[in-house]
């Protein structure tokens, strides 16, 4: 039978499992190892600009060009970039810092889901 001490400890726990880190993500980490990492966990990437018209920037191709369609954005002065994964109903954004995709690392890291965007009606469809 579970004592009064322990179902408190139990219940006081419980936020803290609730919200326990999604995955092993550590600062510093190479982005290249927290991609495997996170896709191994079964995240995957959210194509933010998968129905838009987003024009590509710095760091931005490198990474469109080896396929890394997780980005949200990047930003030219510091190469900051915003990651963003979905597994299930969660969401993870991974913000990195790096020019160039091997010099990459994980700064931080949050479970905030990307906005949510409206439709977009695609070109051909525009007159």
């Amino acid at each position: 039978m579970i004592t009064t001490h322990r179902l408190a400890t139990l219940l006081a726990a419980l936020p803290l499992i609730a919200y326990a880190e999604p995955v092993a993500l550590q600062k510093d980490m190479s982005f290249v190892a927290a991609r495997k990492l996170l896709l191994k966990e079964r995240w995957k990437p959210v194509n933010v600009h998968a129905l838009d018209d987003y024009a590509l920037m710095g760091v931005e191709h490198e990474l469109a060009r080896r396929n890394f369609k997780e980005f949200d954005s990047c930003s030219i002065d510091y190469s900051n970039c915003v990651m963003r994964y979905k597994r299930g109903d969660e969401c993870l954004t991974v913000f990195t810092i790096g020019e160039k995709i091997k010099y990459m690392k994980v700064i931080q890291w949050s479970d905030e889901c990307p906005p949510q965007q409206p439709p977009s009606v695609p070109p051909s469809a525009k007159k």
